[in-house]
């Protein structure tokens, strides 16, 4: 009978295979000889050890990435709350003295040598120019909302009624906010003292500038969804 070449294949199949069963079961008889048990029992839970480790590790670096997330997340909202003026500040700085005229002549109308709204908020615009960070009036903290006005003799900052000696504290660089307010030519020499209004200005080394404690809420602004 002739044997045809597919059953010759089929026979070096299966021979190989059962070869490869021989070599696998004589190496596991071998490695067990070689390998007591006692070695593989620690060998497991050395490898049962180092899993826990390393899922105990993760989690630890998940918990710290989220803790890195919120501090960053906090530090970013306290820095958005000092710029929008809601927090107690304190720094270097200067401190300037805005007052009426003293001696006022009979024959000089005093409506022209008392210290007038738009005279008040001149030097808070000089002063935020120059690089203060932070100011208050009479303790009244400025903000981007604040508004000047007046009713009569009587300066309102926002709702809040002012009568002079105006107290203005700003926080910055103390020389130049200084020499930045005083420049001849300027606005302080051209619409204060002209006038003969008392203004002094003195450097401070440290100084707190209150938070401000007005309304915050917005009747007609929505926030763009995007920030586009």
């Amino acid at each position: 009978m002739r044997v045809k070449s597919w059953q010759i294949g089929i026979g070096l199949i299966c021979m190989l295979l059962a070869m490869l069963v021989i070599w696998q079961f004589r190496t596991q008889e071998r490695m067990r000889k070689w390998l007591p048990s006692s070695n593989v029992d620690e060998l497991a839970t050395l490898l049962k050890n180092q899993e826990d480790t390393q899922k105990r590790l993760e989690g630890e670096i998940l918990t710290l990435r989220n803790q890195l997330h919120n501090y960053d997340r906090d530090a970013e909202l306290e820095r958005l709350r000092a710029m929008a003026g809601l927090t107690v500040l304190e720094g270097p700085g200067v401190e300037i003295l805005l007052d009426d005229k003293k001696d006022i002549a009979r024959d000089e109308e005093p409506i022209f040598f008392i210290v007038h709204y738009d005279q008040l908020e001149g030097v808070v615009n000089e002063l935020f120019a120059a690089g203060a960070e932070a100011m208050e009036i009479n303790g009244e903290r400025i903000v981007t909302t604040t508004g000047f006005s007046c009713v009569g003799t009587t300066i309102l900052v926002d709702t809040k009624r002012m009568a002079p000696p105006y107290i203005i504290r700003a926080i910055g660089d103390p020389q130049t906010l200084e020499n930045a307010i005083m420049i001849r030519g300027g606005y302080v020499e051209q619409q204060i003292l002209q006038w003969g209004l008392e203004f002094q200005v003195k450097r401070v080394e440290i100084q707190k500038i209150h938070a401000y404690r007005g309304s915050l809420i917005f009747d007609y602004a929505r926030v763009v969804e995007g920030g586009q």
